[in-house]
């Protein structure tokens, strides 16, 4: 029984992998009249199931299951992830808790776990997971590195940097472990790992993912060391070798950015039926690394308000409701004729349902994407009591911060100088078409004025969220909660204003952004420093 199985299971993963899916459906219904109650049957059949996209029946073949010990784990986490997958968060992080605690999962599936509860905005429950397993599985690298990063996210420095030591004497080349030692700490002249950088891209200098972590890694440290020059030719290196892989086209992006500016006008706006009333969600927009975790952190530290973290939820559902449209209703459909035909109503309750699920009983909450500047009209049609706050920087500052990020599997366009100009230009023309569509809708936050004088800036964002003053607001920086972003260092600080102006170290090197973004009219090229 055992071998005739194992050739039909075999078989299914090819069906599945080749994306023979009706194959593959026809093969679930044999497996489960031949061995049925079988975990590995039900198992297969789930996953056929989640590729055709019904997740409801998925989780249903293996609810119907009754326990059986081999396989517990293994079900469990599946069943983690599927709820996770149905935006069942609640259930998710309970299914993920309890399956960690009595199903004794392998180191595999103690990382899927971990990462539910990670992706739940419970980080220091990963945490705790992830130190349980190690303790369980001494030296398993994956494990070492997903709990520095869970200690990196809760503010365990020290433990996350002992942790990182154990991991690269076992294997001294991994990318991540070199790039989040980084960034745990400023480096000094007495204390970083500049040589022991340099030296690990001379071993291995064809190894991609290594040059690219350990050149971010490289470029920061001597940033922090002032040696621009050397910084901005690591990062130069770096982002170059990330580019050199990504599948990505960025006339087409800004193609598709601008078939929403031409398609939602403020007519669409007005013919569009009514939203989802809620008063709770509160939106920070705009590019990454201009301000909008510290936003995030005051509004956060109100009393009032829950974050529930970089929220992929709302452009999700909008295309999953869009493809719901064009494979039944309206299949010859433009995308972007069909995303203004949706029911905004019930864009708007799906919305609510899902995050309100990580917002703790909290009337107020945060979803901090920055990419949903993109969909602002869509956003407050569907919630029409929503706030939104956009947050300004100075272009340059903004795109040498977004440069010199390392996202992993994030912002395609960050990693060329000439994409990122134009990808720029193009954001600053979508902002300026919301503000013109939704007049008096989106509170622009510039983050020099915030930086220099936050409490009058703390006031107003509070004032527009209908939020009443909290001093304690100012005192973000002390509070112990997580941060699950890049900035998860910065504002762990209080507010600081040496970031202002940080391009000019490195304007030899911006030369073409600065131009680029001088001939669209964003700065006059008098007031900017002469190309060299």
């Amino acid at each position: 029984m055992a071998n005739a199985l194992q050739a039909l299971l075999d078989n299914g993963v090819q069906l599945l992998n080749a994306q023979r899916l009706d194959d593959a459906e026809r093969l679930a219904a044999v497996l489960l009249g031949r061995f049925p109650g079988h975990p590995l049957a039900h198992l297969f059949a789930a996953d056929t199931a989640d590729a055709r996209g019904d997740r409801t029946a998925a989780l249903a073949y293996l609810e119907s299951l009754t326990p059986n010990p081999p396989y517990d784990a293994q079900i469990e986490v599946r069943k983690a992830q599927l709820l996770f997958a149905l935006r069942r968060r609640a259930q998710a992080r309970s299914a993920a808790s309890a399956a960690a605690r009595g199903r004794d999962p392998d180191p595999a599936q103690c990382r899927s776990l971990a990462q539910i509860l990670s992706d739940c905005q419970d980080p220091e429950g990963a945490r705790l997971l992830l130190l349980e397993a190690l303790r369980r599985f001494s030296n398993q690298p994956q494990l070492l590195a997903d709990l520095a990063r869970a200690e990196f996210h809760v503010n365990r420095v020290d433990d996350a940097e002992r942790h990182l030591a154990a991991l690269l004497e076992i294997e001294p080349f991994h990318p991540g472990a070199l790039h989040l030692r980084s960034t745990l700490r400023t480096q000094t002249p007495e204390r970083n790992h500049v040589a022991d950088l340099e030296q690990r891209l001379q071993a291995e200098p064809r190894r991609l993912n290594l040059v690219v972590a350990a050149s971010f890694a490289l470029a920061k440290e001597y940033e922090d060391l002032e040696r621009y020059r050397e910084s901005f030719a690591a990062l130069s290196r770096g982002a170059k070798a990330y580019r050199s892989v990504l599948t990505y086209d960025s006339r087409s992006e800004l193609a598709a950015h601008a078939a929403i500016r031409a398609k939602f006008t403020a007519q669409t706006l007005a013919s569009i039926g009514p939203g989802y009333v809620d008063d709770g969600p509160i939106f920070i927009v705009g590019m990454p690394r201009t301000g909008t975790t510290l936003v995030e952190r005051i509004l956060t530290s109100h009393s009032e308000v829950q974050a529930v973290g970089e929220l992929t939820d709302f452009p999700l559902l909008m295309t999953e409701m869009v493809d719901e449209r064009l494979s039944t209703d309206a299949p010859d459909e433009l995308d972007v004729d069909a995303s203004l035909r949706l029911d905004f109503r019930e864009l708007g309750r799906r919305y609510i349902e899902s995050a309100r699920q990580l917002a703790g009983g909290r009337r107020y909450f945060v979803d901090k994407l920055p990419y949903n500047f993109l969909y602002c009209g869509y956003i407050l049609a569907a919630l029409p009591n929503a706030k939104i706050i956009h947050l300004r920087r100075d272009p340059l500052d903004t795109c040498y911060a977004v440069y010199k990020t390392l996202f992993f599997n994030a912002y395609s366009y960050s990693y060329d100088l000439d994409e990122l100009a134009e990808y720029y230009v193009g954001y600053l023309a979508h902002m300026d078409h919301w503000h013109r569509v939704l007049p008096g809708r989106i509170l622009d936050v510039t983050y020099e004025e915030f930086v220099r004088d936050p409490e009058p800036q703390a006031r107003r964002v509070l004032d527009w969220c209908g939020l009443p003053w909290q001093a304690s607001v100012l005192d973000f920086h002390a509070q112990q909660r997580p941060s699950m972003t890049a900035s998860a260092m910065q504002v762990r600080r209080p507010i600081y204003t040496h970031s202002i102006g940080a391009w000019r170290h490195v304007e030899f090197g911006l030369a073409a952004v600065r131009d680029r973004l001088a001939q669209a009219g964003f700065g006059a090229p008098e007031a900017l420093p002469p190309s060299s």
